[in-house]
C-alpha cells in the first residue's frame, strides 16, 4: 500500500478511523488502530528488531490506557474530523 497509494484510509469495524496522503498515515498516525498497524509492519533489518519490539509494547501499552479516547460506548469509531488539510482522524468532539 505504502509504495502504490497517495492517499490512505484506515478502516476498522467498518468505519474509518484516519484518512490522508501516506506520508502523514504512516510517519505521523493520530488514531491507536492506525498506530497498531503501523507497529505491525515488519522490519527485515535485524539491527532494528530490538527498537521495533519496543515501539510495539509502547503502542500495545498506549492502546490499553487510552481506548475509551478512540472509540464509543459501542466500540465503534468517532465520526473523522479534520486535523490538516490532508489529514482526518475519528476523534470525539471535544466539550
Amino acid at each position: 500500500v505504502k509504495h502504490m497509494c497517495d492517499e490512505i484510509g484506515i478502516m476498522y469495524k467498518g468505519r474509518y478511523v484516519e484518512e490522508g496522503v501516506k506520508e502523514r498515515i504512516f510517519n505521523q498516525p493520530q488514531h491507536i488502530y492506525t498506530k497498531r498497524l503501523v507497529a505491525a509492519i515488519p522490519d527485515i533489518n535485524p539491527v532494528n528488531r530490538i527498537q521495533q519490539k519496543e515501539f510495539r509494547a509502547e503502542v500495545e501499552k498506549e492502546y490499553q490506557r487510552n481506548y475509551n479516547n478512540y472509540f464509543n460506548q459501542e466500540g465503534l469509531a468517532y465520526p473523522l474530523r479534520q486535523i490538516s488539510d490532508s489529514h482526518l482522524v475519528a476523534l470525539p468532539q471535544k466539550g
